[in-house]
């Protein structure tokens, strides 16, 4: 009796033990930073901006000369200041419902316009508040811009939270977006979270010129598959077969791997960990969110081989 009830006991509480030893040794394991000695860096653009901010440090105290920001499509949410804009191009010609998201001070607001048609004349609030609209034909241009303040000032007065059109995130139609401003000066805005992460490390004081952003537009079943295949591409057009990716705690070896498979064999793939504040080693769990975060990358460590699955069964085109 006591024999069937000691196997019994190890029946339930083996799993559970076997469990927890892999879940303790899973943070070490994931969270692992082994640079390849190369100098070129690339920087995984979704990243929070604390992790921008200590990737900028990292470019700055290593003297990496070249840095890639990779990134797929952004939500279109940007700050604006009076009588700044933001124009977008589309693929291709677009009509049907259009809403856009937005807040910001007392007594300002926004004109939507599309190809000069004026479909939006709005005041917003602080509180975030959804205004729709109807594309009548298809149209090609949309331009969103604030409302001048008096005097004029350069901190943001209203925050675009979203675009649609047909329910589709307006960065997923675009084919080109810029600011603009009332002199008529012109930037390029940041469609994906490559062109996003790149003004970032700019502002944390890495030189624009070591900054290359790598998009990967679509979208990509697996983000951190969609930003390796299209830093893969670019990797072989520019001769790298170097480099070493910075990404944040325990996506790291996913990261890595991915990167490893998206370039092929041949090159050196190194990885640099940055502090996830809510999952390090040492509080990972005591916290929801930092059990989320390591269990859904150990349940995300066999992406690399299924990707090997499928690029052998159907091997890409061109």
């Amino acid at each position: 009796m006591n024999r069937a009830r000691h196997a019994y006991w190890w029946m339930v509480a083996g799993p559970l033990v076997l469990l927890a030893v892999v879940l303790w040794q899973a943070w070490p394991y994931l969270a692992i930073s082994q640079p390849s000695g190369s100098k070129v860096l690339v920087v995984e653009g979704w990243m929070e901006e604390h992790a921008l901010e200590e990737a900028a440090r990292l470019i700055l105290d290593s003297g990496y000369v070249h840095v890639y920001t990779t990134g797929t499509v952004r939500p279109f949410a940007y700050y604006l200041p009076g009588g700044r804009g933001l124009s977008v191009e589309l693929h291709e010609p677009a009509q049907g419902n259009l809403e856009v998201d937005a807040s910001g001070l007392p007594g300002t607001g926004f004109l939507l316009i599309a190809d000069g048609d004026t479909l939006l004349r709005q005041a917003v609030e602080p509180r975030p508040q959804v205004f729709r609209t109807t594309l009548p034909r298809a149209m090609s241009r949309l331009h969103v811009v604030a409302w001048p303040m008096q005097p004029p000032v350069e901190t943001p007065a209203i925050f675009i939270g979203g675009i649609t059109i047909g329910g589709l995130n307006l960065n997923l139609l675009q084919d080109r977006t810029w600011f603009t401003r009332p002199d008529d000066a012109a930037e390029p805005a940041w469609p994906t979270y490559a062109q996003s992460a790149r003004g970032m490390l700019i502002r944390f004081g890495v030189p624009a010129g070591l900054v290359t952003a790598v998009p990967a537009y679509g979208r990509p079943r697996s983000r951190t598959w969609g930003n390796a295949h299209a830093f893969g591409i670019q990797a072989r057009n520019d001769g790298i077969t170097a480099f070493d990716v910075a990404t944040v705690g325990v996506h790291a070896r996913r990261s890595r791997n991915l990167f490893r498979t998206a370039v092929g064999p041949g090159s050196r793939v190194g990885v640099v960990a940055l502090t996830d504040p809510g999952c390090t080693r040492a509080n990972w769990w005591r916290s929801y969110p930092g059990w989320i975060t390591l269990l859904k990358e150990v349940i995300g460590t066999p992406e690399t081989q299924a990707v090997e699955i499928k690029r052998w069964v159907a091997p890409p085109q061109g």
